[in-house]
């Protein structure tokens, strides 16, 4: 029976991981700096990735020319090596607690689950990238484990402490996130060193103890510190508390104290909002919501399970009743130093994302806090392991509605790209997308120009990019110069360098369900359904960079398999004829896209049909659609009479175009003053 026990808490952490983490695996894709860090091995191999991080966090970088090789695109396989890390960290610092306190394997159980599933962090689903931050907090984690044994195994003391100071070396080479929390190591030494000793020690001895078998990992932590301060320097972010401290000494302690107690409360206690926020009705269609209360229901049983299984055999001695108060002090010292990177660069630490990827630093340091305190309650060992199964369940529930947010953001990457290849087969190099902020949550500009040069330069391997993909609201005054053409820029992207133009830009709008559309400057500089900031960014807007003809490449790992022609297919072709004035092109792409059944998502969508229509004489199939797309709001009323000008002024002169420019201009009342319906305010 003892044998079998061994396995049950590991096994109860991996369902734990599964059930949070690996529900959606084979539907998750990469994403946010997963993507330019695939693509730039696939691109410049193992040198690249040295370019890429030799600002920043070098060492790092190295981990990553182990892992990128062997799994290179699979999604699937970086998702199982996150989660397979992810529960690692949970076994360990298990392991790590039980060492401490031996006598106390519920704490270690169940601190342990909490841990594996905090709330606060919601980015485990970005395999590549987060995969490689748990195998430095399994360095950390080991390491701690490794020099708790050593005290309490003297006899095997520098088997232990050796490899235990090569981890935490590790630790400190790779990154920051858990740097300072290697100051807390002398006070778990501590707890080791008065639980081991033979008679009572004093404080003064306890701690003189501590400090000399910390001695190792403190010349580590200086020399590191001396490298990064020195030789490295300090990385993308500089640490602009030492100009505060400088110039106001006291405004400067206040920050930091205040800081303290804000990310410390933050972390630890409000951290817990996001994991018993009910979804909303919007939130989860119902077959997923069905799944979210399903979820939730075998984290409980699950937990309950355990609590049954990992009971306190008959006539064991009690654990010491006043035990909790050790791991909230020992956790309450860990919140103090866990966010000095953050308070020394003036880094927000939030619970949204991709703020939130700094309460990885707080995350042990808070789950000690948290449950030190349940076990501060004076409650029946049953009760409290029922209420923190609910706990448990509910943080499982808050990462099953991420992993949706997440599924979807990778849908709607990957039909954003078949619709760009569909409306611009070629794009000439040296060109730059302006967009709006598309609507996934965990890509960004900088994450889509790596795909984008993926598909329409799979086989450039120079240093420059061809391509460069830019929210103006982002980039505008930065790597943008302005909003006049001509005007010359570069962009480092790491590994690589993009030289661009002003004079070379084309903007184009996504919003799904609608199809991504190129915009129109002569119709959208009227569109009060854009934002103003992409209405600005039309000044820069040319057609000429995108080439009717191309090969573009979308790796089906990446992008999935090419969608079935359907309506936005065929109002991408549409549009790509319209731009070459091919107007039987148009109208027969416009057959084919009436004949699915299907019908626009947004009513400009049937203004290519409109224009190839009037062109081809077709003018009561014109007004047709004009009334269809003009019904929708008095918006786009205003649009259509920017369209039917420059029918009027290019189509072929016909008693039918005038007639039909007439009716146009009188039922919209185009030459009257527009005032834009309420409701209707354009983002800035």
């Amino acid at each position: 029976m003892r044998r079998w026990r061994i396995w049950i808490v590991p096994l109860f952490l991996l369902g734990l991981a599964g059930l949070a983490y690996g529900l959606w695996a084979t539907r998750l894709g990469i994403y946010w700096d997963d993507v330019p860090i695939t693509w730039i091995y696939h691109t410049y191999g193992a040198e690249g990735l040295t370019r890429y991080f030799s600002t920043n966090r070098p060492v790092w970088g190295l981990l990553y020319q182990l892992t990128v090789p062997v799994l290179g695109m699979q999604a699937l396989a970086w998702h199982a090596l996150a989660i397979l890390g992810r529960w690692l960290s949970g076994v360990l610092l298990y392991l790590f607690l039980r060492a401490v306190w031996r006598d106390r394997e519920d704490f270690a159980v169940w601190t342990a689950a909490l841990f594996i599933l905090y709330p606060g962090f919601s980015q485990q689903f970005i395999p590549v990238v987060y995969s490689h931050f748990f195998i430095v907090l399994n360095f950390f984690l080991g390491s701690f484990l490794l020099s708790v044994l050593a005290v309490r195994q003297p006899s095997r003391r520098w088997r232990y402490t050796l490899p235990a100071w090569a981890l935490g070396l590790a630790n400190l080479l790779c990154m920051e996130y858990f740097f300072f929390l290697e100051l807390t190591r002398p006070l778990w030494l501590a707890v080791a060193v008065w639980q081991e000793s033979p008679a009572p020690r004093s404080l003064w001895q306890t701690a003189k103890r501590a400090f000399t078998l910390w001695l190792p990992y403190l010349a580590s932590l200086a020399g590191v510190m001396l490298w990064r301060a020195f030789f490295f320097g300090y990385g993308l972010y500089k640490p602009v508390f030492y100009e505060m401290l400088a110039q106001n000494p006291l405004g400067a302690l206040g920050y930091w104290l205040t800081r303290t107690v804000q990310d410390a409360f933050l972390t630890t206690f409000k951290a817990w909002d996001n994991a018993f926020q009910l979804p909303a009705a919007q939130e989860l269609v119902p077959r997923l919501l069905m799944g979210y209360y399903a979820v939730l229901g075998a984290t409980f049983l699950l937990g309950l399970a355990v609590v049954w299984l990992t009971r306190a055999p008959r006539g064991a001695a009690s654990p010491q009743p006043r035990f909790w108060a050790a791991p909230v002090l020992l956790g309450l010292a860990g919140l103090a130093v866990a966010g000095v990177p953050y308070w020394l660069t003036n880094l927000p630490v939030q619970l949204y994302f991709h703020a939130d990827r700094f309460t990885l630093s707080f995350m042990l340091s808070a789950v000690l806090v948290v449950s030190g305190l349940f076990f501060a309650l004076p409650l029946p060992r049953a009760l409290r392991l029922t209420a923190l199964s609910v706990f448990l369940a509910f943080a499982v529930g808050y990462q099953y509605r991420s992993a949706v947010v997440y599924m979807r953001d990778w849908v709607v990457m990957q039909r954003m790209f078949w619709q760009l290849s569909w409306r611009m087969p070629g794009i000439q190099p040296g060109t730059t997308l302006l967009s709006n902020e598309l609507p996934m949550r965990h890509y960004s500009d900088n994450s889509l120009t790596a795909p984008l040069n993926w598909i329409y330069a799979p086989d450039n391997t120079a240093p420059e990019l061809r391509y460069a993909l830019f929210y103006p609201t982002v980039r505008l005054g930065a790597n943008l110069p302005g909003l006049e053409k001509g005007l010359p820029f570069e962009w480092d992207y790491l590994a690589a360098t993009f030289k661009g133009n002003t004079a070379q830009a084309v903007a184009f709008w996504y919003k799904p369900p609608a199809c991504l559309r190129v915009l129109d400057p002569e119709i959208d500089i009227e569109n009060w359904t854009l934002p103003i900031y992409l209405r600005d960014a039309m000044a820069l807007h040319e057609t000429a960079p995108i080439l009717p003809q191309g090969n573009p490449v979308l790796p089906e790992i990446l992008f999935g398999a090419e969608p079935q022609p359907n309506w936005c297919y065929y109002f991408e072709k549409a549009d790509l004829a319209r731009q070459q004035k091919d107007w039987q092109a148009v109208v027969r792409w416009g057959e084919q896209a009436f004949a699915t059944g299907d019908y626009p998502n947004d009513p400009l969508e049937r203004f290519p049909f409109i224009e190839a229509y009037a062109h081809t004489g077709a003018y009561d199939r014109a007004m047709e659609q004009t009334r269809l797309a003009g019904e929708i709001s008095p918006v786009y009323q205003r649009l259509l009479c920017r369209l039917w000008r420059r029918i009027e002024r290019e189509a072929p002169p016909t008693p039918e175009r005038d007639a039909s420019y007439q009716q146009v201009m009188s039922d919209f009342a185009c030459d009257e003053p527009f005032t834009p319906p309420p409701g209707i305010t354009p983002e800035r």
